[in-house]
């Protein structure tokens, strides 16, 4: 199927039917029958569903289409883009080349506070030492070695 052509729609059984059918949760029933078991071109039905629903908030998809509600549409959708997405290369978050810093450091104690991971003497001992020096000279850099 190509997106600009749309003849699959002409054989679509629910083209015949009452069009309230398949927004009122009375007859969603007899619609998803209908979808699944008798109409020739669900399968078009669905892509051209998916591609239009696509940038669709999951709360703003209603009605029963090609056999599937709002929410059965919306993961069906998230399905098909995990799908795509394992074949390419997924993008690294901010920060996950460089090297974490090693324990003993300012840095490190850091670290275990804001992961709430335990900290060791190390990182304590090396954070008291950044926060004497830091009141001594009211600096954080680090002189230059002479």
């Amino acid at each position: 199927m190509t997106e600009t052509s749309r003849e699959w729609e002409l054989r679509a059984v629910c083209r015949n039917q009452d069009p309230n059918m398949w927004f009122s949760k009375a007859t969603w029933t007899k619609a998803k029958k209908i979808c699944m078991e008798v109409c020739p071109v669900r399968e078009e039905c669905l892509e051209a569903i998916l591609a239009r629903e696509s940038l669709t908030a999951d709360t703003l998809r209603f009605g029963i289409v090609a056999g599937l509600t709002g929410a059965q549409r919306a993961k069906h959708s998230a399905v098909a883009s995990a799908a795509k997405q394992a074949g390419k290369p997924k993008p690294k978050p901010p920060g996950a080349g460089r090297p974490l810093a090693p324990c003993g450091t300012k840095s490190a104690y850091e670290r275990h506070r804001r992961k709430r991971e335990p900290i060791d003497q190390a990182c304590r001992d090396a954070n008291s030492l950044a926060n004497r020096e830091y009141r001594r000279t009211g600096s954080t850099k680090v002189p230059a070695s002479r």
